[in-house]
């Protein structure tokens, strides 16, 4: 090789470093805290991450999981995370009106019929209509699975004893020891002990019809991280929907990734998602907010109604 060539391709290399390093560089870090890690529709940013589509945007996400409810909201407001995921939404408006410098910044899941409640086998609990005085669970206080529960037994007219059990696997635990009557769950989670007659299904979220249109859950962050970074913010948009639409472009796939962390079959990772259309985890338009308010009054989250100003700064959208 002559000195020339030697020279040349000496620079090449060199070029081709930098552009490497200038790559490195430009990926940002943001940290997300998501509830539930068992569940569909936790899966859209580890999923969006293995397809590499967060890198593809600049973003490079490290992701605390919670047992959901405040746990996770509360991970954003302190600063130890950038954005917390799957937060029930009156317990983000009740956080709003005291003043925390939360924003919803997209819809996470609309309707509840991913949430149901299950006895033993042998309870004598045959419907919701038995708890009267008995242990109705939930993960965390304000959690899309504690609003459900509350709106669930106010339809039928029953006032059980309302017990947070975090995870699905712990509040399992807990029922099958008998510390509890009825426990929370969402798809696919104890389907399989349920098909092999375990357990027995009391209750469904989608009994409650009026959520079908309502984001019962959303994905937030905090005023400050919005005005201090907003393009991270608007990489975080972008990624979060090409995240989604991958998972139901490439289903085979999504559903194997699902079934392998959430140690389910294939095959009941697939019927698990059929209770997840994509259309419910779009996420926008924020559907239903008048409702959600109007239950967080009459459940005294809210004290009063948010003006029209206050939806305002708290609902922001970024394209």
């Amino acid at each position: 090789m002559t000195v020339g060539k030697t020279l040349l391709f000496a620079l090449v290399l060199a070029a081709s470093a930098l552009a490497t390093g200038a790559t490195a560089v430009a990926q940002e870090k943001i940290k997300v805290a998501i509830g539930q890690r068992q569940v569909w529709d936790s899966q859209v940013i580890p999923l969006g991450i293995e397809a590499g589509i967060w890198k593809k945007h600049g973003l490079e996400v490290d992701i605390t999981w919670t047992a959901g409810g405040a746990e996770t909201l509360q991970a954003a407001l302190t600063g130890s995370v950038d954005y917390a995921l799957t937060n029930g939404v009156e317990g983000v408006l009740a956080a709003y009106a005291k003043g925390a410098p939360v924003r919803i910044i997209g819809s996470e899941m609309r309707g509840a019929g991913d949430i149901y409640w299950y006895v033993k086998a042998d309870s004598p609990i045959k419907s919701l209509k038995d708890a009267d005085g008995k242990t109705m669970t939930f993960s965390r206080p304000g959690s899309s699975s504690h609003l459900t529960a509350q709106q669930i037994a106010g339809k039928l007219g029953v006032k059980p004893k309302f017990v947070s059990t975090g995870a699905m696997p712990a509040t399992r635990t807990q029922l099958v020891s008998g510390q509890i009557d009825i426990a929370w769950a969402a798809v696919p989670f104890a389907l399989d002990a349920i098909k092999k007659g375990e357990f027995r299904i009391v209750a469904r979220g989608s009994e409650l019809t009026e959520l079908n249109n309502v984001s019962i859950r959303v994905n937030v962050t905090t005023e400050k991280f919005l005005k201090e970074r907003p393009k991270a913010a608007q990489a975080f948009n972008r990624a979060y929907k090409e995240s989604l639409d991958w998972m139901y472009a490439n289903i085979d796939k999504a559903a194997a990734y699902w079934a392998n962390v959430a140690k389910i079959s294939p095959e009941i990772a697939k019927e698990g998602i059929s209770f997840y259309s994509k259309e419910r985890m779009e996420p926008w338009p924020i559907s239903g907010l008048d409702h959600s308010i109007a239950e967080a009054v009459k459940s005294k989250r809210l004290e009063k109604p948010l003006t029209a100003a206050q939806i305002k700064e708290l609902v922001v959208e970024i394209k």
